[in-house]
């Protein structure tokens, strides 16, 4: 955290001079829970790499997610940002842990422009020409997709990736209910609906037959029987 507050400090002070900011890292931090007055800021598709504090082996990731949360207080002259960087489960120990990602300089540096430019738009109001978030630097070659499994944002639901991972969609019902007043009615849709139309087209007729057949068996009983 001492480069993030080092060149952090020292951007804010070139682009607001006069006044005075903070940064700080919040593990615990809410992605979910933005206080009034502040302001979010998510850098995505950050490059870092892990090391698992259980076993040797470590790893790169192109797709860690960091939350920066942002206040100004205009009075005071003082401002303060809040940063969570996302971590990631090692896949060879199966460990429970969420191992913290390690940046290099240079995407500190890149990331911190982005908060920067961030701040001066939506804290100060200020016009910034052709503003351009930069992307991090893929500093390695990265195999495979992204694990969503092994995740800290996917468990949280604020990954993007998570969205877009593709999921089984289960398929729709054969039959919708319709509420009455008194129950619930199952009602076919689709081939059922007219299968069911024609039988109970049929069964209504046979046992109009059956009601016919019998009226002139009784008829014929009282004729026979004068």
């Amino acid at each position: 955290m001492e480069l993030w507050e080092r060149k952090f400090t020292l951007k804010m002070a070139l682009r607001v001079p006069g006044h005075s900011w903070s940064l700080t890292q919040e593990d615990n931090l809410n992605p979910w829970s933005l206080p009034y007055g502040w302001h979010q800021f998510q850098q995505k598709k950050c490059f870092a790499r892990f090391q698992c504090s259980s076993c040797p082996n470590c790893w790169p990731s192109a797709q860690v997610l960091v939350t920066f949360h942002m206040h100004l207080d205009a009075r005071e002259r003082r401002g303060r940002v809040k940063m969570r960087p996302f971590g990631q489960k090692c896949k060879r120990c199966w460990g429970r842990k969420f191992e913290k990602p390690k940046f290099s300089e240079k995407n500190v540096e890149r990331i911190l422009d982005n908060v920067v430019l961030t701040i001066q738009e939506k804290l100060y109001r200020q016009p910034v020409a052709n503003r351009h978030l930069l992307e991090p630097l893929v500093e390695d070659y990265v195999e495979g997709p992204h694990d969503t499994a092994r995740c800290e944002a996917c468990a949280l639901g604020i990954c993007y990736l998570r969205d877009l991972a593709p999921q089984s969609q289960p398929s729709a019902p054969p039959y919708h209910f319709v509420a009455t007043a008194s129950r619930a009615v199952t009602s076919p849709s689709g081939p059922q609906a007219q299968w069911v139309a024609d039988t109970r087209d049929g069964t209504e007729a046979m046992n109009y037959a059956v009601v016919i057949v019998i009226v002139l068996l009784m008829l014929a009983a009282l004729y026979f029987r004068n």
